[in-house]
């Protein structure tokens, strides 16, 4: 069952839309697991959220520069983390930047107690483009997984309140403290 979701935003004067898409994967090998995990147990991995969000906005070239940052809470193990690709970790705690940026991911994780998967996935801007680190949510969406007797289920994508950074402020802050989470 595919599951969506528009959230609204504006960015330095220009609205835009995010187009958020979460679905139960069907076919790990076409979703490129095999790159991640050689020995592949396809079965493992199906039914693990695949999770895309595409960005419509009116305005255009440097105005359109943004950024993806998502922090995992992890109810079987209470671990809250920011989320970022293993070779970008000491860079900070974009998932993802760039002229409107699309946010991608497949969590599967297949060795997981029963428990919930969450994440928060912020759209953000740094306010000068790029001489500083500042970041500032503009909107936010939440969307993840449930395990429940070992088997994967796909939560619906909610919109979150970004103000406040949804209430990861101190951990962000904690994780990458050289950087300003406005």
């Amino acid at each position: 069952m595919r599951r969506e979701l528009t959230v609204p935003f504006e960015v330095r004067g220009e609205r835009g839309l995010i187009n958020v898409r979460v679905q139960p994967n069907d076919d790990p090998w076409a979703s490129g697991h095999k790159l991640l995990v050689p020995d592949l147990d396809p079965e493992a991995f199906r039914g693990f959220p695949i999770c895309l969000a595409t960005l419509r906005y009116h305005g255009q070239g440097i105005n359109a520069m943004m950024g993806w940052v998502q922090v995992i809470t992890r109810q079987f193990d209470h671990d809250v983390s920011v989320d970022v690709l293993p070779f970008l970790a000491e860079a900070g705690p974009l998932y993802a930047y760039g002229h409107l940026p699309t946010f991608f991911d497949a969590p599967a994780n297949p060795g997981h107690p029963d428990g919930e998967w969450r994440a928060d996935t912020f759209l953000v801007i740094a306010p000068d483009v790029m001489h500083t680190r500042a970041l500032e949510p503009v909107a936010a969406f939440g969307w993840g997984y449930r395990i429940v007797g070992g088997y994967p289920d796909t939560l619906d994508p909610v919109r979150r309140d970004a103000t406040g950074w949804g209430g990861h402020h101190a951990a962000l802050a904690l994780a990458y403290p050289t950087w300003s989470f406005l």
